[in-house]
């Protein structure tokens, strides 16, 4: 009788359990937040004296999910962007970037391997 009542009870409700904490652990948490403004720019970059007008790359995140991004020169494109867990994908008319989110403070793009960090 113990057994059945176990095998009718208890083990429904256990696989239930385990099977919701698997699906929580499996829920990404996006690394990034954005509920305001925020600007990043290339570590280091230095721009050349044949080029003054070359910023870097610029990226600026509104919280509305548009953005602004200068990838090199001084040409900035408005688009759009998703943030999916360590991703960020951004679009414009033109053209797509892929960045892993390094931290909230850092993004590094995927093609090239520019690292950009918040500016204060």
């Amino acid at each position: 009788m113990k057994s059945k009542f176990f095998s009718i009870t208890i083990l429904p409700i256990a696989a239930f359990i385990l099977t919701l904490s698997i699906f929580f652990c499996g829920c990404k948490k996006d690394q990034l937040t954005i509920n305001e403004e925020k600007r990043f720019a290339e570590v280091g970059f230095k721009p050349a004296p044949s080029n003054p007008y070359d910023g870097g790359w610029g990226v600026t995140l509104k919280p509305d999910g548009v953005v602004d991004i200068a990838p090199g020169g001084d040409v900035i494109y408005r688009g759009t962007y998703k943030i999916n867990g360590k991703n960020l994908k951004i679009s414009t008319d033109q053209m797509k970037f892929n960045f892993e989110i390094l931290s909230e403070t850092e993004i590094k793009e995927k093609q090239y391997g520019t690292i950009l960090r918040l500016i204060p």
